[in-house]
Protein backbone atom coordinates (compact mmCIF):
# COMPACT_ATOMS: atom_id res chain seq x y z
CA UNK A 1 0.00 0.00 0.00
CA UNK A 2 1.67 3.24 -0.97
CA UNK A 3 2.18 6.14 2.02
CA UNK A 4 -0.64 8.55 0.11
CA UNK A 5 -3.38 6.26 -0.16
CA UNK A 6 -2.24 4.81 3.51
CA UNK A 7 -2.03 8.40 4.37
CA UNK A 8 -5.77 8.69 2.46
CA UNK A 9 -7.16 5.87 4.54
CA UNK A 10 -6.27 7.05 7.99
CA UNK A 11 -7.75 10.74 7.31
CA UNK A 12 -11.09 8.68 6.40
CA UNK A 13 -11.12 7.18 9.85
CA UNK A 14 -13.80 8.12 12.59
CA UNK A 15 -12.50 9.39 16.07
CA UNK A 16 -11.68 6.69 18.53
CA UNK A 17 -13.25 6.05 21.47
CA UNK A 18 -16.75 5.77 23.20
CA UNK A 19 -18.01 2.64 25.29
CA UNK A 20 -16.66 -0.83 24.26
CA UNK A 21 -19.03 -3.73 25.20
CA UNK A 22 -19.45 -7.29 24.28
CA UNK A 23 -22.93 -8.12 23.02
CA UNK A 24 -23.92 -11.55 23.19
CA UNK A 25 -24.38 -13.18 19.10
CA UNK A 26 -25.86 -16.20 18.71
CA UNK A 27 -23.91 -19.09 20.88
CA UNK A 28 -20.83 -16.62 21.35
CA UNK A 29 -20.42 -12.84 21.25
CA UNK A 30 -19.25 -10.04 19.82
CA UNK A 31 -17.55 -7.23 20.38
CA UNK A 32 -18.36 -3.67 19.91
CA UNK A 33 -16.73 -0.54 19.71
CA UNK A 34 -19.01 2.85 19.57
CA UNK A 35 -21.90 0.16 19.27
CA UNK A 36 -20.20 -1.13 15.77
CA UNK A 37 -18.76 -4.83 15.31
CA UNK A 38 -14.74 -4.43 16.07
CA UNK A 39 -12.78 -7.80 15.29
CA UNK A 40 -9.11 -7.58 16.81
CA UNK A 41 -6.12 -7.66 14.73
CA UNK A 42 -3.57 -7.10 17.19
CA UNK A 43 -0.30 -7.20 17.65
CA UNK A 44 2.12 -7.06 21.07
CA UNK A 45 4.40 -4.09 21.28
CA UNK A 46 4.81 -0.60 20.75
CA UNK A 47 7.01 -0.28 18.02
CA UNK A 48 6.88 0.29 14.22
CA UNK A 49 3.18 1.01 14.63
CA UNK A 50 2.77 2.66 11.27
CA UNK A 51 4.18 -0.71 9.83
CA UNK A 52 1.44 -2.58 11.69
CA UNK A 53 -1.32 -0.52 10.68
CA UNK A 54 -0.01 -0.84 6.89
CA UNK A 55 0.00 -4.69 6.97
CA UNK A 56 -3.43 -4.84 8.11
CA UNK A 57 -3.33 -4.65 12.05
CA UNK A 58 -5.82 -2.51 13.80
CA UNK A 59 -4.92 -2.84 17.61
CA UNK A 60 -1.64 -3.29 19.88
CA UNK A 61 -1.34 -4.74 23.55
CA UNK A 62 0.96 -3.28 25.99
CA UNK A 63 2.53 -5.25 29.00
CA UNK A 64 2.40 -1.76 30.87
CA UNK A 65 1.29 1.41 30.64
CA UNK A 66 2.56 2.95 27.33
CA UNK A 67 2.57 6.67 27.96
CA UNK A 68 0.56 9.56 26.23
CA UNK A 69 3.09 9.69 23.35
CA UNK A 70 2.46 6.20 22.24
CA UNK A 71 -1.25 6.15 22.81
CA UNK A 72 -1.64 9.20 21.17
CA UNK A 73 0.25 7.62 17.68
CA UNK A 74 -1.92 4.46 18.32
CA UNK A 75 -4.96 6.87 17.90
CA UNK A 76 -3.27 8.44 14.80
CA UNK A 77 -3.11 5.34 13.22
CA UNK A 78 -6.37 3.93 13.62
CA UNK A 79 -4.97 1.53 16.20
CA UNK A 80 -6.78 0.05 19.85
CA UNK A 81 -4.61 -0.40 23.01
CA UNK A 82 -5.30 -3.50 24.96
CA UNK A 83 -3.78 -1.63 28.03
CA UNK A 84 -1.55 -3.48 30.55
CA UNK A 85 -1.74 -2.68 34.22
CA UNK A 86 0.90 -4.68 35.70
CA UNK A 87 0.34 -6.49 39.02
CA UNK A 88 2.79 -8.55 41.48
CA UNK A 89 4.33 -11.92 39.85
CA UNK A 90 4.37 -14.48 43.01
CA UNK A 91 7.89 -16.22 40.73
CA UNK A 92 9.39 -12.54 41.56
CA UNK A 93 8.24 -12.99 45.04
CA UNK A 94 5.45 -11.05 45.29
CA UNK A 95 3.46 -11.99 48.00
CA UNK A 96 -0.85 -11.94 47.62
CA UNK A 97 -1.21 -12.13 51.63
CA UNK A 98 0.98 -9.10 52.30
CA UNK A 99 -2.09 -6.89 52.76
CA UNK A 100 0.09 -3.90 52.74
CA UNK A 101 1.35 -4.66 49.58
CA UNK A 102 -1.89 -5.40 48.45
CA UNK A 103 -3.18 -2.67 49.03
CA UNK A 104 -0.63 -0.56 47.87
CA UNK A 105 -1.09 -1.90 44.45
CA UNK A 106 -4.49 -1.67 44.60
CA UNK A 107 -4.43 1.95 44.78
CA UNK A 108 -1.46 2.06 41.69
CA UNK A 109 -4.37 0.30 39.66
CA UNK A 110 -6.81 2.49 40.45
CA UNK A 111 -4.43 5.33 39.57
CA UNK A 112 -3.50 3.91 36.31
CA UNK A 113 -6.98 3.53 35.29
CA UNK A 114 -8.02 6.87 36.35
CA UNK A 115 -4.98 8.33 33.77
CA UNK A 116 -5.93 6.52 31.12
CA UNK A 117 -9.83 5.86 30.90
CA UNK A 118 -10.41 8.75 28.81
CA UNK A 119 -7.87 8.16 26.16
CA UNK A 120 -9.76 7.56 23.01
CA UNK A 121 -7.40 4.50 21.68
CA UNK A 122 -7.86 2.19 24.53
CA UNK A 123 -10.15 -0.75 24.03
CA UNK A 124 -9.68 -2.81 27.26
CA UNK A 125 -7.30 -3.35 30.56
CA UNK A 126 -5.77 -6.25 31.35
CA UNK A 127 -4.91 -7.24 34.61
CA UNK A 128 -1.18 -8.60 34.77
CA UNK A 129 0.15 -11.03 32.22
CA UNK A 130 0.88 -14.94 33.12
CA UNK A 131 0.44 -13.67 36.91
CA UNK A 132 0.14 -17.68 37.74
CA UNK A 133 2.89 -18.73 35.82
CA UNK A 134 5.44 -20.83 38.12
CA UNK A 135 3.60 -20.47 41.30
CA UNK A 136 2.32 -22.93 43.49
CA UNK A 137 -1.57 -24.42 43.76
CA UNK A 138 -2.16 -22.03 46.88
CA UNK A 139 -0.81 -18.91 45.32
CA UNK A 140 -2.10 -19.58 42.16
CA UNK A 141 -6.19 -19.34 43.82
CA UNK A 142 -4.60 -16.02 45.85
CA UNK A 143 -3.71 -14.79 42.51
CA UNK A 144 -7.23 -15.30 41.00
CA UNK A 145 -9.24 -14.26 44.28
CA UNK A 146 -7.46 -10.74 43.79
CA UNK A 147 -8.10 -10.50 40.01
CA UNK A 148 -11.51 -10.16 41.05
CA UNK A 149 -10.95 -7.65 43.52
CA UNK A 150 -8.88 -5.31 41.04
CA UNK A 151 -11.49 -6.21 38.21
CA UNK A 152 -13.58 -4.66 41.09
CA UNK A 153 -11.51 -1.54 40.96
CA UNK A 154 -11.56 -1.13 37.23
CA UNK A 155 -14.81 -1.35 36.88
CA UNK A 156 -15.43 1.08 39.19
CA UNK A 157 -13.08 3.11 37.56
CA UNK A 158 -14.22 2.76 34.14
CA UNK A 159 -17.73 1.11 33.59
CA UNK A 160 -17.16 2.09 29.71
CA UNK A 161 -14.26 -0.35 29.04
CA UNK A 162 -13.89 -4.08 29.95
CA UNK A 163 -10.97 -5.55 31.98
CA UNK A 164 -9.55 -8.80 31.42
CA UNK A 165 -6.43 -10.88 32.76
CA UNK A 166 -3.97 -13.05 30.81
CA UNK A 167 -3.30 -16.37 31.65
CA UNK A 168 -0.17 -18.72 30.58
CA UNK A 169 -1.98 -20.96 28.52
CA UNK A 170 -4.95 -22.66 30.00
CA UNK A 171 -3.42 -25.58 32.17
CA UNK A 172 -5.58 -28.13 33.57
CA UNK A 173 -8.51 -26.05 35.23
CA UNK A 174 -7.69 -22.17 34.50
CA UNK A 175 -10.21 -21.26 33.18
CA UNK A 176 -12.34 -23.20 35.62
CA UNK A 177 -10.53 -21.61 38.68
CA UNK A 178 -11.37 -17.98 36.55
CA UNK A 179 -15.02 -18.48 36.23
CA UNK A 180 -15.29 -19.31 39.68
CA UNK A 181 -13.05 -16.99 41.57
CA UNK A 182 -12.60 -13.96 39.48
CA UNK A 183 -16.83 -13.55 38.26
CA UNK A 184 -16.20 -9.65 37.48
CA UNK A 185 -13.46 -10.24 34.51
CA UNK A 186 -15.22 -9.55 31.14
CA UNK A 187 -13.33 -11.94 29.57
CA UNK A 188 -9.86 -13.64 29.48
CA UNK A 189 -6.49 -13.39 27.44
CA UNK A 190 -4.92 -16.57 26.39
CA UNK A 191 -1.18 -16.47 25.88
CA UNK A 192 -0.39 -19.95 23.68
CA UNK A 193 2.55 -20.61 21.63
CA UNK A 194 1.99 -24.28 19.80
CA UNK A 195 -0.75 -24.82 22.00
CA UNK A 196 -2.56 -22.52 19.24
CA UNK A 197 -3.76 -25.36 17.41
CA UNK A 198 -5.59 -26.78 20.59
CA UNK A 199 -6.75 -23.67 22.32
CA UNK A 200 -10.35 -23.53 21.51
CA UNK A 201 -10.73 -27.42 22.29
CA UNK A 202 -9.23 -26.37 25.32
CA UNK A 203 -11.86 -23.10 26.36
CA UNK A 204 -14.61 -25.34 25.37
CA UNK A 205 -13.71 -28.45 27.52
CA UNK A 206 -13.10 -26.11 30.53
CA UNK A 207 -16.61 -24.55 30.08
CA UNK A 208 -15.68 -20.77 29.63
CA UNK A 209 -18.67 -19.22 28.41
CA UNK A 210 -17.50 -16.11 28.62
CA UNK A 211 -15.96 -13.77 25.33
CA UNK A 212 -11.93 -15.10 25.38
CA UNK A 213 -9.06 -13.69 22.95
CA UNK A 214 -5.71 -15.03 22.29
CA UNK A 215 -3.18 -12.26 23.75
CA UNK A 216 0.22 -13.61 22.88
CA UNK A 217 1.03 -15.96 19.75
CA UNK A 218 3.59 -16.87 17.67
CA UNK A 219 6.37 -19.74 16.80
CA UNK A 220 6.53 -23.03 18.80
CA UNK A 221 8.11 -21.81 22.40
CA UNK A 222 11.59 -22.83 23.40
CA UNK A 223 9.57 -25.65 25.55
CA UNK A 224 7.64 -26.99 22.88
CA UNK A 225 10.26 -27.72 20.30
CA UNK A 226 13.16 -30.29 20.11
CA UNK A 227 16.55 -30.45 22.37
CA UNK A 228 19.98 -31.12 21.24
CA UNK A 229 21.74 -34.10 22.53
CA UNK A 230 23.09 -31.65 25.14
CA UNK A 231 19.67 -30.14 26.26
CA UNK A 232 19.02 -26.93 24.53
CA UNK A 233 16.47 -26.09 22.28
CA UNK A 234 16.12 -26.40 17.89
CA UNK A 235 14.68 -22.84 16.81
CA UNK A 236 12.66 -23.13 13.82
CA UNK A 237 14.06 -21.13 11.17
CA UNK A 238 11.85 -17.95 10.59
CA UNK A 239 10.44 -19.27 7.37
CA UNK A 240 8.60 -22.56 9.53
CA UNK A 241 7.83 -20.06 12.06
CA UNK A 242 5.92 -17.88 9.53
CA UNK A 243 4.00 -20.83 8.44
CA UNK A 244 2.89 -22.08 11.65
CA UNK A 245 1.87 -18.32 12.08
CA UNK A 246 -0.39 -18.56 9.60
CA UNK A 247 -1.78 -21.99 10.02
CA UNK A 248 -2.50 -21.63 13.78
CA UNK A 249 -4.33 -18.29 13.08
CA UNK A 250 -6.22 -19.79 10.32
CA UNK A 251 -7.07 -22.60 12.86
CA UNK A 252 -8.37 -20.93 15.18
CA UNK A 253 -10.11 -17.78 13.83
CA UNK A 254 -13.96 -18.74 13.39
CA UNK A 255 -13.04 -21.94 15.83
CA UNK A 256 -15.61 -20.45 18.79
CA UNK A 257 -18.59 -18.10 18.43
CA UNK A 258 -16.74 -16.35 21.39
CA UNK A 259 -13.22 -15.87 20.02
CA UNK A 260 -12.51 -12.16 19.55
CA UNK A 261 -9.50 -11.89 18.11
CA UNK A 262 -5.32 -12.50 18.82
CA UNK A 263 -2.58 -10.49 19.48
CA UNK A 264 0.75 -11.69 17.70
CA UNK A 265 4.09 -11.79 19.67
CA UNK A 266 6.25 -9.88 19.13
CA UNK A 267 6.29 -6.58 16.68
CA UNK A 268 9.29 -5.32 17.49
CA UNK A 269 13.00 -7.52 18.77
CA UNK A 270 13.66 -8.90 22.10
CA UNK A 271 16.17 -11.08 23.46
CA UNK A 272 14.43 -14.36 24.84
CA UNK A 273 16.41 -17.65 24.54
CA UNK A 274 18.04 -15.81 21.10
CA UNK A 275 17.74 -12.80 19.77
CA UNK A 276 15.80 -14.10 17.00
CA UNK A 277 13.28 -16.55 18.66
CA UNK A 278 10.20 -14.68 19.10
CA UNK A 279 10.87 -10.87 17.44
CA UNK A 280 9.23 -10.30 14.21
CA UNK A 281 11.60 -7.67 12.87
CA UNK A 282 15.90 -7.49 13.33
CA UNK A 283 17.50 -5.00 15.55
CA UNK A 284 17.76 -2.89 12.52
CA UNK A 285 14.72 -3.15 11.89
CA UNK A 286 14.50 -5.25 9.22
CA UNK A 287 10.68 -7.10 8.92
CA UNK A 288 11.09 -11.28 8.75
CA UNK A 289 8.73 -13.30 6.80
CA UNK A 290 6.60 -13.87 9.98
CA UNK A 291 5.58 -9.98 9.19
CA UNK A 292 4.58 -11.27 5.68
CA UNK A 293 2.71 -13.72 7.57
CA UNK A 294 0.63 -12.19 9.07
CA UNK A 295 0.19 -9.53 6.51
CA UNK A 296 -1.78 -12.33 4.47
CA UNK A 297 -3.63 -13.82 7.50
CA UNK A 298 -5.09 -9.87 8.42
CA UNK A 299 -5.85 -9.27 4.54
CA UNK A 300 -6.36 -12.03 3.09
CA UNK A 301 -3.15 -11.84 0.62
CA UNK A 302 -0.18 -12.08 1.04
CA UNK A 303 2.03 -8.71 0.22
CA UNK A 304 2.81 -7.65 -3.35
CA UNK A 305 6.84 -7.90 -2.49
CA UNK A 306 7.70 -10.77 -0.01
CA UNK A 307 10.21 -11.79 1.96
CA UNK A 308 13.10 -14.76 1.18
CA UNK A 309 12.83 -17.59 2.24
CA UNK A 310 15.45 -20.19 3.99
CA UNK A 311 14.53 -23.62 3.05
CA UNK A 312 17.99 -25.70 4.53
CA UNK A 313 20.89 -24.56 6.58
CA UNK A 314 23.72 -27.43 6.85
CA UNK A 315 27.09 -27.06 8.99
CA UNK A 316 29.52 -29.51 8.51
CA UNK A 317 32.69 -30.28 9.97
CA UNK A 318 35.72 -31.68 8.09
CA UNK A 319 36.79 -34.05 10.73
CA UNK A 320 32.81 -34.83 11.01
CA UNK A 321 31.31 -34.61 8.20
CA UNK A 322 27.32 -34.81 7.78
CA UNK A 323 27.17 -35.19 11.89
CA UNK A 324 23.58 -33.24 12.14
CA UNK A 325 24.19 -31.86 16.04
CA UNK A 326 28.33 -31.11 15.94
CA UNK A 327 29.97 -32.01 19.22
CA UNK A 328 33.88 -30.61 18.07
CA UNK A 329 36.97 -29.62 19.76
CA UNK A 330 37.93 -26.28 20.59
CA UNK A 331 39.54 -24.83 17.54
CA UNK A 332 37.45 -26.95 14.91
CA UNK A 333 36.85 -25.36 11.80
CA UNK A 334 33.25 -25.82 9.93
CA UNK A 335 31.67 -24.95 6.97
CA UNK A 336 28.19 -24.06 6.77
CA UNK A 337 26.02 -23.91 3.89
CA UNK A 338 22.53 -22.04 3.55
CA UNK A 339 19.99 -22.78 1.11
CA UNK A 340 17.51 -19.51 -0.02
CA UNK A 341 15.61 -18.18 -2.28
CA UNK A 342 14.22 -15.10 -3.53
CA UNK A 343 9.98 -15.32 -4.16
CA UNK A 344 10.93 -12.64 -7.09
CA UNK A 345 14.26 -14.27 -8.31
CA UNK A 346 16.03 -11.13 -6.73
CA UNK A 347 19.66 -11.29 -5.97
CA UNK A 348 20.24 -11.91 -1.93
CA UNK A 349 22.91 -10.54 0.46
CA UNK A 350 23.45 -13.58 3.48
CA UNK A 351 25.85 -12.86 6.45
CA UNK A 352 26.80 -14.83 9.48
CA UNK A 353 27.86 -14.81 12.98
CA UNK A 354 28.67 -16.97 16.06
CA UNK A 355 27.81 -16.28 19.66
CA UNK A 356 27.20 -17.75 22.58
CA UNK A 357 24.32 -19.99 23.35
CA UNK A 358 22.47 -18.77 26.39
CA UNK A 359 19.33 -20.67 25.62
CA UNK A 360 19.75 -22.24 28.95
CA UNK A 361 18.81 -19.31 30.67
CA UNK A 362 16.25 -19.94 33.55
CA UNK A 363 14.48 -16.48 32.67
CA UNK A 364 10.86 -17.85 32.03
CA UNK A 365 7.43 -16.26 31.39
CA UNK A 366 9.71 -13.12 29.10
CA UNK A 367 11.29 -11.94 32.12
CA UNK A 368 13.90 -9.81 31.12
CA UNK A 369 17.17 -11.46 29.34
CA UNK A 370 20.47 -9.58 28.61
CA UNK A 371 21.25 -9.21 25.06
CA UNK A 372 24.24 -11.67 23.59
CA UNK A 373 26.90 -10.31 21.06
CA UNK A 374 28.82 -11.84 18.16
CA UNK A 375 31.65 -13.08 18.70
CA UNK A 376 34.44 -11.09 16.97
CA UNK A 377 36.80 -12.97 13.96
CA UNK A 378 35.02 -16.28 14.72
CA UNK A 379 33.15 -16.33 11.09
CA UNK A 380 35.19 -15.92 7.87
CA UNK A 381 33.07 -15.52 4.56
CA UNK A 382 29.22 -14.10 3.01
CA UNK A 383 27.23 -15.49 0.86
CA UNK A 384 26.24 -18.62 0.79
CA UNK A 385 28.25 -20.47 2.49
CA UNK A 386 30.97 -19.66 5.18
CA UNK A 387 33.71 -21.58 7.74
CA UNK A 388 33.47 -21.17 11.22
CA UNK A 389 36.67 -21.14 14.02
CA UNK A 390 34.84 -22.49 16.97
CA UNK A 391 35.89 -20.75 20.02
CA UNK A 392 36.72 -22.08 23.80
CA UNK A 393 34.24 -25.03 25.38
CA UNK A 394 31.05 -24.07 25.77
CA UNK A 395 27.55 -23.53 24.05
CA UNK A 396 26.98 -21.45 20.68
CA UNK A 397 24.91 -21.00 17.99
CA UNK A 398 25.36 -20.04 14.50
CA UNK A 399 23.19 -17.59 12.78
CA UNK A 400 22.68 -16.64 8.85
CA UNK A 401 20.80 -13.93 8.03
CA UNK A 402 19.15 -13.76 4.66
CA UNK A 403 17.82 -10.49 2.85
CA UNK A 404 16.55 -9.28 -0.15
CA UNK A 405 15.99 -6.08 -2.29
CA UNK A 406 12.88 -5.51 -1.15
CA UNK A 407 14.12 -4.63 2.38
CA UNK A 408 13.13 -7.88 3.80
CA UNK A 409 14.93 -10.63 5.88
CA UNK A 410 14.97 -14.31 6.85
CA UNK A 411 16.81 -16.08 9.85
CA UNK A 412 18.07 -19.46 10.55
CA UNK A 413 20.70 -21.18 13.25
CA UNK A 414 22.28 -23.81 14.27
CA UNK A 415 23.38 -24.92 17.73
CA UNK A 416 27.14 -26.18 18.50
CA UNK A 417 28.86 -27.49 21.60
CA UNK A 418 32.65 -27.02 22.03
CA UNK A 419 34.03 -29.73 24.75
Amino acid sequence: MGRFCFAMMLAALPALGGEVRFERKGEGYELLRDSKPYAIRGAGGTQRLEQLAEAGGNAIRTWSPPGRKVMDEAQRLGLSVLLGLPVGLPRQGFSYTDQAAVARQRDRIRGLVREYRDHPALLMYALGNEVEHHATAEQRLQVWREMEELARIVKQEDPRHPVITVTAGWGQSTLKELRELAPSLDAVGINTYGGMMRVADAVREQGWTKPWMVTEFGPRGHWEVPKTPWGLPVEDPSSAKADFYLAAYRRVAGASPSFLGAYVFLWGQKQEKTHTWYGMFQPDGTPLDTVDAMTEAWTGKPPAKRAPRIERLEVTSVLRPGEEWLRVPPGARLRARVQAADPDGGALAITWDLRPDVSDNPATGGDREAAVEPIAGAVAGDGAQCEVTMPAEGNYRLFVYVRNGHGKASTANRALRVE
